[in-house]
């Protein structure tokens, strides 16, 4: 979740719990006679006509409009409150404050896949990088043939994993390769 949506859900519960609270006295303090000495004009009662307001020729579209508004505010505050398992930018080691250098793990993610995709064991290889359990995650998923050899496989992962390492600050992430094997009808003739 980003902090600027963590800042309107606590102004926002902030508010509401301000007004509640407020109301909350102001409705004990009525009933019991405390709220005519703050506000001598409180009326002993008040009598609410739903009739006026129903049947004026505005009130569907209003109605509707507000509704409206609500999905959509509703909509927004689910969709920000859904966890974002990517990272953002990743610091380099040996910068200063004044002189930070960040890189995007992404894209080097991405292209540590299309390598990896490119060798004669792998048939297909995607990457993402995560957080998993509060750790950066480089995740590597490969898909190998079932008459390929896994050991040379596994060389090959290793090998771009150690190639993602000099690129990628290596102290902030670990990682994890995920390797299927297709089953023995799946097996198609791969064009290069």
């Amino acid at each position: 979740m980003r902090r600027s949506v963590l800042a309107v859900d606590r102004v926002v519960v902030l508010l509401l719990g301000v007004l509640l609270v407020v109301a909350g006295v102001a409705a004990v303090g009525w009933q019991q006679g405390f709220l005519a000495d703050l506000w001598p004009d409180v009326p002993d009662s008040v009598q609410v006509d739903t009739g006026t307001v129903t049947t004026a020729g505005s009130y569907p579209a209003l109605a509707g409009a507000v509704g409206v508004v609500l999905v959509g505010l509703g909509l927004w505050w689910l969709l920000a409150h859904l966890p974002r398992r990517s990272v953002g930018t990743l610091r380099l080691p040996g910068s200063d404050q004044p002189g930070r250098l960040e890189v995007d793990p992404g894209p080097a993610v991405a292209t540590a896949a299309d390598v990896l995709a490119d060798d004669p064991t792998v048939r297909s290889a995607h990457g993402a990088v995560l957080v998993d359990r509060g750790e950066r995650v480089v995740r590597l998923r490969a898909t190998v043939n079932p008459d390929t050899d896994l050991h040379a496989a596994v060389a090959a992962c290793d090998r771009v994993l150690a190639d993602l390492a000099q690129v990628l600050p290596a102290d902030q992430l670990h990682s994890r390769v995920e390797l299927s094997v297709l089953r023995r009808g799946e097996t198609e003739a791969r064009v290069r």
